[in-house]
């Protein structure tokens, strides 16, 4: 992939990250680490990891400037301009791409919620209070922790802890600041997201993985009947870092459904 750029839209609001190539256009709705450093702290990186997933479209990725769902969805409905060929929402993005397809379907024509779902699973639900019970104590390192120890690979998972513990957190916003977000986008889990799902009109895949520490196999089976025109698709004995670690296959299942 060649190189990215970085920057903002609706107003100055939302920070970008436009990269890829092809012929078609996707816009994506990135994950919970938008919420907790700059979209821009790792422009290239994110951008390979959606170009890997996307070869065959150029992209933008869009980050948050606010913690009220109104807000995020009226800020996307500026930042896109004209319709992509497809929406994507990643884990927390899921929970906004839901919202703005069912209320901005013309900037919508195709969906895909990417280890996302409705609602979170048991599991994931406790383990989002553990991310609230270190956010409260101010434990910045184990709240990523948290967030981060998600591979599928034991071994992953421990290079990430050790990466934690030897190297700054610089880059992170405070611990408060990450909690005042939390509370208001995750506190209260989107009762309405369900409401939303069933308001989407336009051809939908929700793909995700089987043993998904927040949104298990369970979960996106419902999101799934919820939505009129839904796909399914769930990789068996994988995590919630499918995306990473089996993009291989996430990219032959889009290309499917996108063809």
């Amino acid at each position: 992939m060649r190189g990215c750029e970085t920057g903002y839209l609706a107003n100055g609001r939302v920070p970008f990250i436009r990269g890829g190539e092809g012929s078609k256009e996707a816009v994506v709705f990135f994950g919970v680490n938008a919420l907790l450093k700059s979209l821009h702290s790792n422009p290239q990186r994110y951008a390979r990891q959606i170009a890997r997933l996307l070869p065959t479209h150029r992209f933008t990725i869009l980050g948050y400037a606010s913690s009220r769902y109104a807000d995020i969805v009226a800020d996307m409905a500026v930042a896109v301009a004209a319709p992509p060929d497809v929406v994507m929402g990643i884990s927390f993005g899921g929970f906004v791409a839901m919202r703005f397809a069912a209320l901005h379907p013309h900037l919508a024509p195709r969906l895909v919620l990417l280890v996302s779902a409705h609602r979170f699973s048991a599991a994931g639900a406790s383990r989002i209070e553990r991310q609230f019970a270190a956010l409260r104590r101010n434990d910045l390192q184990t709240f990523l922790g948290e967030n981060a120890t998600l591979f599928r690979r034991p071994w992953y998972n421990w290079l990430v802890r050790l990466k934690l513990r030897r190297h700054s957190l610089e880059g992170y916003r405070q611990a408060s600041a990450i909690l005042a977000d939390y509370e208001q986008l995750l506190g209260r889990e989107p009762e309405e997201n369900a409401d939303y799902c069933r308001r989407i009109q336009c051809p939908t895949l929700v793909v995700g993985a089987e043993k998904d520490q927040l949104f298990g196999g369970s979960v996106l089976e419902e999101t799934a009947r919820l939505i009129c025109d839904a796909q399914l698709r769930i990789f068996q004995n994988e995590t919630h870092m499918l995306p990473i670690e089996n993009g291989a296959g996430v990219a032959a299942v889009l290309k499917t459904f996108l063809a």
